[in-house]
């Protein structure tokens, strides 16, 4: 007995035995992991975990089939600026049916990247961690890019609101040089958006080298003004790859 327990008179209580105090240890659960992610050009890692990954990702794949479809029944890269306002007139009556099936197919394109950056967004900020910002970079740049495009479809509209332009021809021609310095605006957010995406999964290693050299590469060709238009057609086609990629990842985690 302690002298304290003397003094008192109350007993001192009797000791856990050591093999009792380790087996008590063994009953608190360790902590679990967290998720170590390897580089994706091995295919040996753990993805980030986001619901509806498929949905997600299968919205990047519907926006690139649908808005090279529209794209290629709107009127920009078959007639331009330096054309004669007859031309263009013509090209635009000529097209009407054409070009509000176009404008409807890239209407609905803008949908499904909405969707496919709010959900890429989430899947990057997953990837990156905490204190990274290139995952913001890209979304702000697509949200952007959203806009900017959507001034680009306004524009259309407008340009199959006459079924004759009559003797006012130099409306239609207005309204193409319009569309064509609207697609240069939305240049510098779609690198915003390309270039976060491939540095995030540059940096972490969550996407693929070839996909994220592809993707810097387009980034930079879309803040040169000469060469920017080649770029902005070949972002559709990367985001198209982008989205099979990590649909692809997603069906492997169901």
């Amino acid at each position: 007995m302690s002298p304290s327990s003397k003094r008192s008179g109350e007993p001192t209580p009797p000791r856990r035995p050591p093999a009792a105090a380790d087996a008590g240890a063994q009953l608190q659960p360790d902590p679990a992991p967290a998720p170590e992610y390897e580089d994706a050009y091995t295919g040996d890692y753990v993805m980030p975990v986001v619901r509806h990954g498929r949905v997600g990702a299968g919205a990047g794949i519907a926006y690139a089939v649908a808005g090279f479809v529209g794209a290629a029944l709107l009127p920009v890269g078959k007639v331009d600026p330096t054309n004669t306002a007859e031309k263009i007139a013509k090209q635009f009556t000529d097209r009407r049916g054409l070009i509000s099936l176009g404008v409807l197919l890239t209407l609905l394109s803008l949908f499904f990247l909405i969707v496919f950056v709010s959900w890429l967004h989430r899947w990057l900020r997953e990837a990156e961690g905490e204190g990274g910002w290139f995952s913001t970079m890209c979304l702000a740049g697509g949200v952007l890019q959203v806009g900017t495009l959507s001034v680009v479809l306004l524009l259309s509209i407008a340009s199959t609101v006459l079924d004759n332009f009559g003797p006012d021809v130099v409306i239609a021609r207005t309204l193409l040089v319009l569309q064509w310095q609207a697609i240069a605006i939305a240049f510098i957010p779609t690198a915003a958006f390309v270039g976060g995406a491939s540095l995030v999964g540059y940096t972490t290693g969550q996407l693929p080298r070839w996909l994220c050299y592809v993707g810097l590469g387009i980034s930079v060709g879309l803040l040169i003004p000469p060469l920017a238009f080649l770029p902005f057609l070949l972002s559709n086609l990367w985001t198209g790859l982008l989205g099979v990629f990590l649909f692809q990842r997603s069906r492997g985690r169901a």
